[in-house]
């Protein structure tokens, strides 16, 4: 994109009402937020206790790698025992200049780091979308900035000091990349962002869908080469206990055992719906089965999208697919839902007026909904007995993202089974 291109656009290009409605209803809950909270606002910036937490995190086990100490299992003094570091050895070493300064003045920095990436993350993805779909206005590239760095989908990682609107720029670039044929840059940064938070590696399915060859093996030898740094600097014994502590711990499996309870911790994930579903008819079902069914529930959907991706569309609806499965087939907190953006800001803007397009926007609505399972529970209790079993059975099986990802993924199913049975009855 030149200079030109990018500041010689109109102020409205035209009224995409769909798009701003979804990209608006990130904003308020968010704003919520900040409203609700004395140490952070317009006026206020106060790290500690919940603030900043997880930079904090990052800041001390970066001071004890340097002294040569254990840095896992470890929490800041005067912090919650599950406030420890979850990444990969080799990810630590990007921290060490952080600790020149204190862990606030640290916190502070990574925080303008994050309004750089949601800036870049705005102009990398409003290319993308005008490489594929329709010339955007300024308004347009506004809005989406303001759901990258201000929607209630961002607000835990600028809150809490965390870096997912960094890797959310990596998983923006890595498409923008892939677009324009750069197939190593594309793989190198999706090989970063599997590094920190592994689950992104499903996006390897797409690259292979695709036979993007040169971007797999770029990624796959950025995570390895990532991996091999934390054997060379820390041992292996460190990587080890990363793999069968770090990681095996990082979820609370148990609780999905006999259905996950509505006041356990949020996470967007089919594993709960799932894990009702099984306890229905298996109550003491182990945990690898609710797995097992998450995969078989969750497979199907990715594979039928993935069957003719000739067009734009439908390569965009098998990508949104692909992040959707990626986000939701483990436990993930929502502070992830970032990582859905580029599929579905592309498909707002590209998709054509019709009932699986509405479908869509409401799912997108609906996914910035984040009311916990309680809330919507507690809500619901004025309703009437039978219905109240009802709601409560919904409700309380899954969080309102998941049920706006499930609506836009039906919406997907519905446009492309719309498009496959055009072509059928189209004339040779």
């Amino acid at each position: 994109m030149t200079s030109r291109e990018l500041f010689g656009r109109p102020l409205i290009s035209r009224r995409f009402v769909g798009a701003w409605l979804v990209l608006v209803a990130t904003i308020p809950l968010a704003l919520r937020s900040y409203f609700i909270r004395d140490r952070l606002s317009l006026f206020a910036w106060k790290p500690g206790e919940m603030m900043g937490i997880n930079y904090r995190v990052y800041h001390h086990a970066a001071e004890l790698a340097l002294d040569g100490e254990p840095f896992y299992n470890a929490p800041p003094t005067q912090a919650f025992d599950w406030a420890v570091y979850l990444y990969p050895p080799g990810t630590l070493p990007l921290y060490y200049p952080f600790t020149f300064v204190k862990w606030t003045t640290g916190y502070t920095i990574l925080t303008g780091l994050s309004i750089l990436a949601a800036v870049a993350g705005t102009f990398l993805l409003v290319d993308y979308v005008e490489s594929v779909g329709p010339r955007l206005g300024w308004v347009d590239a506004g809005i989406i900035f303001l759901a990258f760095l201000l929607s209630t989908h961002s607000f835990g990682t600028v809150y809490f000091g965390n870096i997912n609107l960094m890797l959310a720029l990596g998983i923006v670039f890595g498409f923008w990349a892939l677009h324009r044929n750069r197939e190593i840059a594309s793989g190198v940064a999706f090989g970063i962002v599997a590094l920190f938070k592994l689950f992104p590696a499903l996006i390897g399915l797409w690259l292979l869908r695709t036979r993007r060859f040169r971007a797999v093996g770029a990624a796959l030898a950025t995570g390895i080469g990532g991996l091999l740094a934390g054997i060379a600097l820390f041992g292996l014994d460190t990587t080890v206990f990363y793999f069968t502590e770090v990681v095996a711990n990082r979820t609370d499996s148990s609780l999905f055992v006999g259905g996950y309870p509505v006041e356990g911790t949020y996470y967007v994930t089919v594993q709960q719906p799932v894990s009702w579903a099984v306890a229905a008819v298996w109550p003491t079902a182990p945990y690898s089965v609710i797995v097992l069914v998450s995969v078989l529930v969750v497979v199907p959907t990715v594979a039928f999208l993935y069957r003719n991706v000739e067009t734009t569309m439908d390569r965009q609806m098998a990508i949104f697919a692909t992040l959707a499965a990626m986000v939701t087939l483990l436990p993930s907190f929502r502070w992830y839902l970032v990582f859905l953006y580029v599929p579905m800001v592309t498909l707002l803007y590209l998709w054509r007026p019709s009932r699986s397009r509405q479908l869509f926007v409401a799912g997108g609505v609906l996914l910035s909904v984040t009311f916990s399972s309680g809330s919507v529970v507690d809500a619901l209790s004025v309703l009437p007995a039978p219905l109240y079993s009802v709601a409560y059975a919904v409700g309380g099986a899954g969080v309102l993202p998941l049920y706006g990802i499930l609506l836009m993924v039906l919406a997907c199913l519905w446009e492309k089974r719309c498009s496959s049975t055009k072509q059928a009855q189209s004339p040779a």
